[in-house]
């Protein structure tokens, strides 16, 4: 008896001593399964695949040990899958093995085995190893209903007492399921959409034909952003491990809104308009906002990525302004998980410039009495640029143009008597815009009211379109 002692010590020095150069490791699964966040819960059941733990010392028939199975943080096990897991062993090489494995204990938190080793367990060497292997691990709750969360299990060998490690001085982790979006957009920036001074309908009336495709018309604006339905690098999967999520199967419906400074100045009954991958869905517009819904049946039956096509139409009959900016957003309802705000969103999707400045101001006056002065003076830092002017009246009033409606600025300084811009039906004061056909940066632009001996006062004109304004709201 003393000897045997003796030798099973010694074979016990030998196997911690084994464990610093030959430690036992995980080598299945080779990589994670990847899930799709669209597909599960936090209490779907996971199915993982086989977990392959790689022997890293040798045993002999009486070295019985036990392997204890545990969830890694965030999940618990179905406890009844531990049976289901009963190790297996696999030999490589010239490697011998075999064991009997029992039950120890079995639940949410670990899955504990008995190995009682029936035939020596070779020691690695080359091509010689002795694996176990624990297949059908189901994890019964879990992160993974949350993008880039993993999922897997801890393996440890311990004596059969389970007072002393084995192979290992810790446990050793396998990360078996990582979960991400199968489905997302992409809203690339679209600057390419100008509207036109020149445009035969009136200044702004338009826009400059062409850009980027998919191109603008004189009449149209378009812009496009992609539903990547699981078409990305990576093949997001169900809960099965084996079947690709797509919305066609998985998906009840895509939300899309396009949120937007102005939706003014557009066509009275089609204002916008949407080509999906299959079908035309319809389009509600708001003073801020456009919405429409994509369904399962509005896109391609395939795990690739598909365009969706805005289309916005001028009245043809208003000024569409100098800038806009428009965002793009997809709230996504799914069968399985839980709604999502799609990734790849963008409020900055749509950009619209101009060809031209706009200047307006509020109030001038037309008094034509003596000694009052009445002007607008123009800075104009480019070469001479055409401009019509846009005056508005007071409720009840009508405006008449006036010589000075229309001309052009000279390079440099041009002043303008008020007077000459437009007349009212009555009365002497109203509000006006200019539309310069110049760049937004050569043209600045004041009204001026000088009263007979009285106090004068300059007006800086405000361009009227967001990001135009320079300071305060002035173009000064």
């Amino acid at each position: 008896m003393k000897m045997f002692t003796v030798k099973a010590t010694a074979l016990a020095i030998a196997s911690v001593c084994g464990s610093a150069a030959f430690a036992g490791t995980i080598t299945l699964p080779a990589t994670s399964t990847k899930y799709a966040v669209e597909s599960l819960v936090g209490t779907t059941d996971i199915t993982l695949p086989t977990i392959r733990y790689q022997m890293g010392v040798a045993r002999t028939t009486a070295q019985d040990f036990t392997v204890i199975v545990k969830p890694t943080a965030g999940a618990t096990f179905t406890a009844a899958s531990c049976t289901a897991a009963l190790p297996t062993i696999t030999l490589g090489g010239a490697a011998t093995g075999a064991f009997t494995p029992t039950i120890k204990r079995a639940s949410t938190t670990e899955c504990a085995y008995e190995i009682d080793v029936t035939t020596a367990f070779s020691g690695p060497a080359g091509a010689d190893l002795v694996s176990l292997n624990f297949p059908g691990l189901v994890l019964d709750t879990h992160t993974l209903n949350i993008a880039g969360n993993t999922g897997g299990v801890t393996v440890g060998l311990w004596d059969l007492g389970e007072t002393a490690r084995i192979d290992n001085s810790a446990d050793v982790t396998a990360t078996a399921a990582l979960s991400g979006n199968a489905l997302s957009i992409t809203a690339t920036a679209d600057t390419a959409t100008t509207a036109d001074v020149n445009n035969t309908n009136g200044p702004l009336y338009g826009f400059v034909n062409g850009g980027a495709a998919p191109a603008d018309t004189t009449s149209t604006a378009v812009a496009k952003f992609t539903v990547n339905n699981n078409s990305g690098a990576t093949t997001w999967l169900k809960p099965d491990g084996a079947t690709a999520w797509q919305f066609t199967v998985d998906g009840t419906s895509m939300a899309v809104t396009i949120s937007g400074t102005n939706f003014t100045g557009l066509h009275a009954t089609t204002p916008v308009t949407v080509a999906a991958p299959v079908g035309a869905p319809a389009v509600t517009v708001g003073a801020s906002s456009a919405t429409f819904t994509l369904l399962p049946a509005n896109i391609n039956a395939a795990n690739t990525a598909q365009d969706v096509t805005v289309t916005m139409t001028a009245a043809g009959n208003t000024s569409l302004g100098t800038s806009r900016s428009f965002g793009v957003s997809v709230l996504a309802d799914v069968v399985t998980g839980a709604d999502e705000t799609l990734a790849g969103g963008n409020t900055s999707w749509w950009t619209w410039t101009a060809n031209a400045v706009q200047l307006s101001a509020p109030y001038f006056s037309t008094d034509n009495g003596t000694g009052v002065l009445t002007r607008f003076f123009f800075q104009n830092l480019g070469p001479a640029a055409t401009y019509t002017a846009a005056c508005q009246a007071e409720t009840g009033k009508t405006v008449t143009t006036g010589t000075a409606a229309s001309g052009t600025l000279a390079a440099g300084q041009t002043v303008i008597d008020a007077k000459n811009v437009c007349s009212f039906s009555s009365g002497i004061r109203g509000s006006v815009t200019f539309t310069i056909n110049a760049p937004v940066a050569n043209i600045k632009g004041a009204y001026n009211l000088a009263l007979n001996g009285g106090q004068t006062a300059f007006l800086p004109l405000e361009r009227p379109y967001g990001n135009n304004n320079t300071t305060n709201g002035s173009s000064y």
